[in-house]
């Protein structure tokens, strides 16, 4: 059964070896949980409980919103972090601690991230929609 747009597990790259379980499915206490903002407040509501981190899929279209976020943070008490999409499900770019744009594998803003992360970044919200295509 695929829970759309799970179609590859999630793996954060600040948690290499934590596979991100997909809210729709998950069952008690779990890692980390991803899934939209919906799926993971449903998640909260049948009582799944994660230890680590939540991870909220966005698009260009449906982006985190700050309200969404504190509630999420007010559900599971575990940091919340967005990843943005591709189309065909594939991760564009994902938050770190820091919560200042999304790192990025290639491309985007050259300029440092108080995480300590090298790479591109994208922090202007107008490109974010852009990565994801």
């Amino acid at each position: 059964m695929k829970f759309f747009p799970f179609q590859r597990i999630i793996r954060h790259p600040f948690f290499p070896g934590l596979a991100a379980e997909p809210a729709a499915a998950a069952r008690g206490r779990s890692k980390a949980l991803a899934g939209t903002f919906a799926e993971l407040a449903r998640a909260a509501a049948r009582g799944v409980v994660a230890r680590r981190a939540v991870y909220v899929l966005t698009s260009e279209r449906d982006p985190l919103s700050d309200g969404e976020r504190d509630e999420l943070w007010r559900l599971f008490q575990v940091p919340v972090y967005a990843l943005l999409m591709k189309r065909g499900g594939r991760v564009a770019g994902w938050e770190c601690e820091a919560q200042n744009g999304l790192h990025i594998a290639e491309g985007g803003d050259k300029t440092g991230c108080a995480c300590g992360r090298p790479g591109g970044r994208l922090t202007d919200a107008g490109r974010l929609a852009h990565a994801a295509d």
